[in-house]
């Protein structure tokens, strides 16, 4: 697994910092029973179905040809619902998408604030108005990350690989996915 989706990894995962769970948990594991997904039908255990390859491929300009689903964890009374579509393509094109949605409130103030330095690992995140409750933005030669708090408990994780991804992609994907 490569840094900049152990970086994505981690930014969803301190999102969920400060309210039972540990939001580590894999599989069936966890404790409690299933939750149920947000009577909206965004389910965060089917990015892939979120966004095919074709939408992706129209939003960004770039050739994508594979979705893969890996990570998926059923949402628990203590654990968050999560799943992370990696995109492949032409010409080396590689996104990523991981979604999440917990079963209570959790995009606190404080786990944003988390978020938005990786607990103190990176640099702060750039904030990214208008879009959703909060938007994370961060920019790397080769890897850009965008993190999107849509509300409570509802958030996404996009990655865009290459060096000409740009804030604006990010932040339509963010819009193709939002609940």
């Amino acid at each position: 697994m490569t840094r900049w989706m152990i970086a994505a990894m981690l930014a969803t995962g301190l999102a969920g910092c400060g309210g039972g769970g540990d939001g580590a948990a894999s599989g069936s594991g966890g404790g409690g029973s299933a939750a149920a997904p947000a009577a909206s039908g965004w389910d965060a255990t089917r990015a892939c179905d979120m966004l095919d390859v074709g939408k992706l491929s129209g939003i960004t300009g770039q050739s994508f040809e594979t979705a893969k689903i890996a990570n998926t964890t059923p949402m628990t009374e203590a654990t968050a619902a999560t799943s992370l579509c990696e995109y492949s393509g032409a010409g080396g094109a590689t996104a990523v998408l991981l979604t999440r949605e917990a079963p209570f409130d959790d995009a606190t103030p404080e786990a944003i604030e988390k978020a938005r330095t990786a607990d103190g690992m990176m640099d702060p995140a750039e904030d990214v108005p208008g879009l959703g409750k909060a938007a994370l933005w961060r920019a790397a030669p080769m890897a850009k990350t965008l993190q999107v708090f849509f509300d409570e408990r509802r958030s996404v994780v996009v990655t865009l690989v290459g060096k000409d991804a740009s804030l604006e992609q990010a932040t339509a994907v963010a819009r193709a996915v939002a609940p």
